[in-house]
């Protein structure tokens, strides 16, 4: 993660890469670029503080639920962690509404883009449900990435499009250095367990 104070808002940025993810009660702005990956912000409304992860659920999940999935295991892990983080500043799961972004553009073609972005697709969405957390936006699939900036003092989210897919350079290799990894190491994840 990147902080930086020099950006037009005057507020302080945080930048996430792939695979990190970041939560706060602080004015400032959470950025990150996704392509393949899944940003997925989340806002406690009564507290008004929130966070932001960029992540990936490495291969296709099956059909009998993510709770029960291999793959699905790491998604969940990556998601409790930003979880966690928001109830230790005081935040309430009922209190919570989501944004999910990304899931989209990728170097891969044919059936093994479509069957990760759709895997992650459906991971995002039944772990919500599952959650009882309800997704206020949904930008989700194409062919293109995203550059997002969250608000964790009130919630927003500002999106742009990225046209030209090698645009951001940086973020394109580092998300493709964390995708293989998470793909080399999808067998680390041991038993997940969901509490109400």
């Amino acid at each position: 993660m990147l902080r930086s104070q020099q950006n037009r808002t005057g507020k302080p940025l945080y930048l996430i890469y792939p695979g990190e993810h970041y939560a706060s009660n602080e004015n400032c702005y959470i950025g990150t670029i996704v392509g393949s990956c899944l940003a997925v912000s989340v806002f406690d409304y009564i507290k008004r503080r929130g966070g932001l992860i960029n992540f990936v659920v490495p291969g296709t999940t099956g059909t009998e639920g993510i709770v029960h999935d291999e793959i699905s295991r790491i998604g969940i892990l990556n998601m409790e962690y930003l979880m966690a983080d928001m109830v230790k500043l005081g935040c309430d799961r009922h209190h919570m509404k989501a944004k999910i972004f990304g899931a989209g553009y990728t170097d891969a073609s044919g059936p093994v883009r479509l069957s990760l972005t759709e895997s992650n697709i459906h991971f995002v969405k039944e772990y919500f449900e599952l959650e009882n957390i309800p997704v206020e936006k949904s930008d989700l699939g194409g062919n293109f990435r995203r550059k997002l900036y969250f608000s964790p003092f009130d919630g927003v989210v500002y999106r742009q499009i990225l046209k030209n897919n090698e645009e951001f350079s940086e973020f394109i290799q580092l998300e493709k250095e964390y995708v293989e990894n998470e793909f080399r190491n999808r067998n680390r994840v041991g038993k997940i367990l969901l509490f109400d």
